[in-house]
């Protein structure tokens, strides 16, 4: 994201805050305490992950797959396939759809390259579990860290007990759709450097650190422990680890700042419009639609389609004001998380793993994409939604 963009984004920003604290003062100070965690969840992570990968935890993690795999070519195919899919679920619940499409691509990438796995099903399958399976936990996707300081969850843990089925299922689907890509023909995708990706070796002495923090980190982001406190007290210790064995990592460009400034301008102009007659046109057109299946189903549709055309996060802020009940606020999450899967723009992961393809010489078309993801993202919203019945 270029000095323009982020330059754009703030000015957006800084016009729309102006005009929220113009029109509805109150609703400027509710926006800022409720991204404020948010925002230091994504530093303390942001810290966390670029760290433990310029270090090669992430690499390591590849080479002890390809390690542990059996060498005949079936057996040992299957098994790399099901790690690169585990790896992406595991990775996408507690390190966020963000960092799999950032990290887990040009990792995923080179074992296919070296494996000779299906490229084009590798590279579809971490964008589709990257978005899918990001509803397991509040920390999965910022949609879900937004809902969690609305009115829909008591807690973490509340959240996570509420979104275990349709989570499970979303996943599900999303393996299954791996599992199917593989079908596809490996023409799909272009790879201008055959035989690049390979892994290094790795001797840094901050590597066993790394994977030790990560280690405590991961259940901590599961627990009832606040989210934003789990990812400070990693981050910190993480920096004093790093200032100590190897300053020359540490840099401000350690945390997406062009990131955190598009985010705040796109919910800042959602809550702008919301305050200035949105809310009650999205209530009137969204009214009474928790009671029901098609009600849910409809919350859900008009998130995906939404999110697909404005991006998912200003999509859930601008149809927000028409949730009430959990079941609501999850139909809503279903429908921003899983559902942005047609267009380029419609999720941040979905264009920063497009970006990681190019950078390891893989070539997807957007057609191809945008087709796929016609065909899939009606199952993924409908099914998850329905599972909100069970």
């Amino acid at each position: 994201m270029g000095p323009r963009v982020t330059t754009g984004a703030l000015l957006l920003a800084t016009t729309a805050a102006i005009i929220l604290v113009v029109i509805e003062p109150s609703e400027a100070r509710t926006l800022a305490w409720r991204l404020l965690p948010i925002f230091v969840f994504v530093a303390g992570m942001s810290v966390v992950v670029n760290v433990c990968a310029q270090v090669g935890v992430f690499t390591a993690v590849a080479q002890a797959l390809e390690r542990t795999a059996p060498s005949a070519a079936i057996n040992r195919t299957r098994f790399l396939w099901a790690g690169l899919i585990l790896l992406s679920i595991v990775v996408t619940a507690f390190l966020s759809l963000d960092t799999t499409a950032i990290l887990l691509t040009p990792l995923a990438i080179a074992v296919a390259r070296r494996n000779h796995l299906n490229l084009v099903a590798v590279a579809l399958s971490v964008v589709w579990i990257a978005n899918l399976a990001s509803l397991h936990l509040p920390v999965s996707n910022l949609t879900n860290l937004l809902a969690l300081s609305g009115k829909g969850f008591t807690s973490e843990i509340d959240y996570v007990s509420a979104a275990l089925v349709p989570a499970i299922i979303a996943t599900t689907i999303a393996v299954c759709a791996s599992l199917i890509a593989n079908k596809l023909p490996e023409r799909l995708a272009t790879s201008t450097s055959p035989s690049a990706g390979e892994l290094s070796q790795l001797s840094s002495p901050l590597l066993k650190p790394m994977l030790i923090i990560l280690g405590v980190l991961l259940p901590a982001l599961a627990s009832p422990i606040p989210y934003w406190l789990s990812s400070t007290v990693a981050a910190t210790a993480v920096l004093a680890i790093t200032a100590w064995r190897r300053r020359e990592i540490l840099s401000v460009s350690l945390i997406p700042w062009s990131s955190l400034v598009l985010a705040g301008a796109l919910s800042t102009v959602a809550t702008a419009l919301n305050a200035l007659g949105g809310a009650e046109l999205v209530g009137e057109l969204l009214e009474d639609t928790h009671a029901t299946p098609m009600g849910l189903l409809q919350l859900a549709g008009a998130g995906a389609v939404s999110a697909n055309l404005i991006n998912n996060i200003p999509a859930f802020l601008a149809l927000e004001p028409a949730l009430a009940t959990s079941s609501g606020y999850l139909a809503m999450l279903i429908g921003t998380n899983t559902g942005p899967i047609v267009t380029p723009w419609a999720s941040l992961a979905t264009l920063l793993w497009h970006d990681q393809l190019q950078r390891a010489g893989v070539r997807i078309r957007w057609r191809t994409f945008i087709v796929l993801g016609l065909i899939l993202a009606p199952i993924a919203v409908v099914l998850p939604t329905l599972g909100l019945l069970l």
